[in-house]
């Protein structure tokens, strides 16, 4: 399936109301809450597997993940994000804008045209 998300240089890539957090060397871990069905719930409680799935990010990913706060839009994103990483993360405007595409794509982030309209906390878990 082929995910197209507009994005303009002035609107704002903002995570989306999702549990994560920050870990003690700087990655950022996005907490996502399993789906079970009803064998698959008994099962899990049977074996206690662990009701949620913990995805840490690379360094690029978590830096862009922190970024995405309300307070940077696109083209500011972009020029951090090449600053920081230079010749890692070139082309720099193609693959900043494939990572946030694709976490929308997974509900993780939302592009908005004024991040004052959100009415959930992009805060970290605890915070």
């Amino acid at each position: 399936m082929v995910y197209v998300v507009n994005m303009v240089s002035e609107y704002f890539p903002m995570r989306a109301h999702v549990n994560w957090e920050l870990r003690d060397d700087g990655i950022a871990v996005i907490v996502v809450e399993k789906e079970f069905g009803m064998l698959e719930r008994n099962l899990a409680k049977l074996f206690s597997a662990p009701s949620n799935v913990r995805r840490p990010l690379d360094d690029m990913n978590t830096e862009l993940w922190l970024l995405m706060d309300g307070t940077n839009t696109l083209a500011d994103i972009i020029q951090r994000m090449d600053r920081l990483f230079d010749e890692r993360i070139a082309p720099v405007s193609e693959r900043v804008s494939k990572s946030i595409a694709k976490f929308v794509e997974l509900g993780l982030a939302v592009i908005v045209r004024d991040p004052m309209t959100i009415d959930w906390s992009i805060d970290p878990l605890g915070d």
